[in-house]
């Protein structure tokens, strides 16, 4: 059956399935294709903006918008912007233009054209490397959200508009320093339901860590016990994936040995090396039952290093291979 002979609710539900590419190419058509097309919901696979600093002029960046394979690039200093566009990460000439307005306002009229009812919606929403407010003409609602470098102290408003709308993820990432304070008890109150890696120093306690429901975790947590830990691993021995990664370190007391650690009496271990004050890495062959069915023997290494106790917790795929010696020039 041929495109023509569809109805218009057939094609609604084609148009759904299309990358931002494939939407513009069909409402370049004709004028009914161009209302199936506005008349879909838009959902971005990636959204993604980033900012980078000229080499040669200080006040000068680009703001790169990144919708699927389609890229705006806004570079300019103070009241004079170059607009490129273009497909596949390649600027097209023809699209180009210069205005004689301030980048940042370019990007506040830009980014409500890719919404619907002043939201943004994309599967991955990545912010990188910026340092600006987020706009307030639009919102942000994404199942994944990444927050990358951003300056202090943007990365909170960044992290508040991009989880307002919906509130809960699937997978958080964010490596922001000097605003952890700020950012982790936004982050606590986000529903992470996969994964969630955080490069903070948080005073996260054992109560939150507890109710984090995403497995793939890495977290640094100074208000975290010991026991805390412990309850961590075994909840992360039960609730984990195969693809699932613990990476916890938290502030032991002064006091504490490594000798001392109580593991789990019902866990089958395996030493992989000899343990020491300062070590412990071993395998773990059962004594846990997985909610997911998975029996794979799990590595775990147990550390004291400048003051943090870190445990590392995945599923075991034999010895790691060396990386091959690479000779100058890398």
């Amino acid at each position: 059956m041929s495109w023509q002979m569809l109805t218009v609710p057939n094609h609604q539900k084609i148009v759904q399935l299309l990358d931002y590419e494939s939407r513009c190419n069909i409402r370049q058509c004709s004028k009914d294709d161009r209302d199936v097309v506005d008349s879909t919901k838009l959902r971005f696979e990636k959204f993604r903006i980033s900012e980078k600093l000229s080499k040669w002029v200080q006040v000068k960046t680009t703001i790169r918008v990144e919708i699927d394979s389609f890229t705006i690039w806004l570079t300019g200093k103070e009241d004079l912007t170059k607009i490129d566009r273009g497909w596949k990460g390649e600027p097209i000439e023809e699209l180009s233009e210069i205005k004689h307005e301030n980048r940042f306002e370019i990007l506040q009229k830009l980014l409500p054209r890719f919404s619907r009812n002043g939201v943004i919606e994309a599967d991955t929403v990545e912010i990188d490397e910026i340092n600006f407010a987020p706009p307030e003409s639009s919102k942000f609602k994404c199942s994944n959200l990444k927050l990358h470098s951003i300056s202090n102290p943007f990365a909170v408003e960044w992290l508040k508009k991009t989880t307002e709308v919906s509130g809960s993820l699937k997978k958080l990432d964010v490596r922001c320093w000097g605003q952890d304070e700020q950012l982790w008890p936004e982050i606590a109150g986000i529903n992470v339901s996969e994964s969630l890696l955080s490069e903070l120093n948080t005073n996260c306690n054992d109560e939150q860590l507890e109710n984090l429901k995403a497995m793939n975790l890495k977290i640094t947590a100074s208000a975290v016990t010991v026991d805390g830990a412990m309850r961590k691993l075994e909840k992360f021995l039960k609730y984990g994936k195969k693809s699932d990664r613990l990476e916890l370190s938290i502030e032991p007391p002064r006091e504490f040995q490594l000798a001392g650690l109580s593991i789990p009496r019902y866990l089958e271990i395996k030493m992989l090396k000899k343990p020491d004050e300062i070590s412990f890495v071993a395998k773990i062959l059962g004594g846990f039952e997985n909610v997911h069915g998975i029996l794979d023997p799990r590595k775990i290494e147990i550390q004291l290093n400048w003051g943090f106790f870190q445990i590392i917790c995945f599923v075991y795929e034999g010895e790691e291979k060396p990386q091959p010696c690479r000779l100058y020039p890398f």
